[in-house]
């Protein structure tokens, strides 16, 4: 069970490492944008409830936050999410949970299956992480591709 673990671990951090080494080479005005971190939720909902002043922050930031994102209450918490589809943001510190989670609920299936369970209940998310993490699995790496038969088509002679 320790070993299980702290291979758990191991591969959460490699994770994040190389999604940190990915983030930093996006373009840098791109780079605060691309995944929203848990300091960036608190700041966009504490934008939306009106509480941050412009002074705090810039118009463009605050603009971009009303036109971005909406709360969401759910029980007794509040969540941000997708003012277009009304999906919960996946934060940067959830990705590696939910694409495990994700992952292993498709049965280590491969992009597209990941990339559809996440874009049905998520929104927000980056493309390129998951990608990452799909290239550490190491269940996912050991499967082995079905290999398709070649369907041969008859030569036909025109006389």
């Amino acid at each position: 069970m320790t070993s299980i673990l702290s291979t758990d671990n191991e591969s959460r951090q490699f994770f994040y490492k190389q999604a940190d080494q990915h983030i930093n080479s996006i373009n840098i005005k791109f780079q605060e944008k691309a995944v929203i971190t848990n300091k960036m939720n608190e700041k966009i909902i504490t934008c939306l409830q009106n509480n941050l002043s412009s002074t705090e922050n810039n118009s463009r930031f605050i603009s971009w936050c009303r036109n971005s994102f909406a709360l969401r209450v759910i029980g007794t918490r509040q969540f941000l999410c997708d003012i277009k589809f009304g999906k919960p943001i996946l934060l940067y510190e959830n990705m590696y949970d939910i694409y495990k989670k994700i992952h292993t609920e498709a049965a280590h299936g491969g992009r597209d299956k990941c990339l559809d369970s996440v874009l049905i209940n998520y929104s927000w998310f980056n493309r390129d992480l998951l990608q990452i993490f799909l290239k550490n699995c190491s269940s996912y790496q050991k499967r082995k591709s079905i290999l398709k038969p070649i369907l041969s088509k008859p030569i036909i002679a025109l006389g």
